[in-house]
């Protein structure tokens, strides 16, 4: 006999075949093994604003390790994405011999493009890729304060367990005054360089600050101020009205 629903009857074998559909649509698919190519261990990016006219050079390092083995083709693409920040955009780069290749948009400011590479230009196991590129609207100048935003050219993904990370060392001129840093931990090293290290590639690297040698307190710094003068107030009432109790509780 067949059951009945909605009009239709469905017989024990239908509803069988409903039922294996539905436990074979809520098994998970094989794992596939990943395809030969590289993995990226570490970034490390160079950016040189010294020239103080709003433009950054970059290049970005990436150190590369290979998968697949003897697997691994004679030439492949390796892709890499740029998102810009407003006019602060790159449109294409440059490799180490030279090689201009454009980036393509994708959606919004996002864009990408890919780069053959022979498999005997890098070392078999660990190969070391150099890309440069030009941002031009990098930092924006009003009234002596400074917005800087540098896209990070990013590429293949990041090996499991990769403890290099990424790193960027930024070239500012005499005079400029960082007052925030993205990411945070922008540092200023001996040599004069700000530099920042973070365990991912971010989308871009950025701060605030001055031209003019005057220092204004980031939003961060107020921000803490504001909450530390807070506290001590709230403890010198609290300590107030305990000092309070005491004195009567004595009396």
């Amino acid at each position: 006999m067949g059951l009945t629903l909605d009009g239709f009857v469905w017989s024990r074998a239908a509803m069988a075949v409903v039922v294996c559909g539905v436990v074979v649509s809520l098994v998970p698919p094989p794992v596939v093994a990943q395809d030969p190519g590289w993995l990226v261990r570490s970034v490390h990016m160079d950016a040189d604003l010294s020239s103080a006219d709003g433009v950054a050079d970059v290049v970005v390092r990436f150190e590369l390790r290979a998968i697949g083995g003897d697997a691994l083709p004679a030439s492949q693409p390796l892709h890499f994405e740029l998102l810009g920040f407003g006019d602060a955009t790159v449109d294409r780069f440059a490799t180490l011999s030279g090689d201009s290749v454009e980036l393509w948009p994708t959606y919004g400011t996002h864009r990408a493009a890919s780069v053959w590479v022979s498999r005997t230009s890098l070392d078999p196991d660990i190969g070391v890729m150099e890309l440069s590129y030009r941002v031009d609207a990098a930092v924006v100048e009003d009234g002596g304060g400074l917005r800087a935003r540098i896209p990070v050219l990013t590429g293949p993904p990041a090996a499991a367990g990769a403890d290099g990370g990424f790193t960027a060392r930024l070239r500012l001129p005499e005079g400029w005054i960082v007052s925030e840093g993205f990411p945070s931990g922008l540092r200023r090293d001996d040599d004069g360089a700000w530099s920042v290290g973070l365990q991912v590639t971010p989308s871009m690297v950025g701060f605030r600050g001055r031209s003019d040698g005057a220092w204004r307190p980031s939003v961060p710094l107020v921000i803490d101020l504001m909450t530390v003068l807070f506290l001590l107030g709230f403890s010198a009432v609290g300590w107030h009205h305990l000092s309070g109790v005491a004195r009567r509780a004595r009396a």
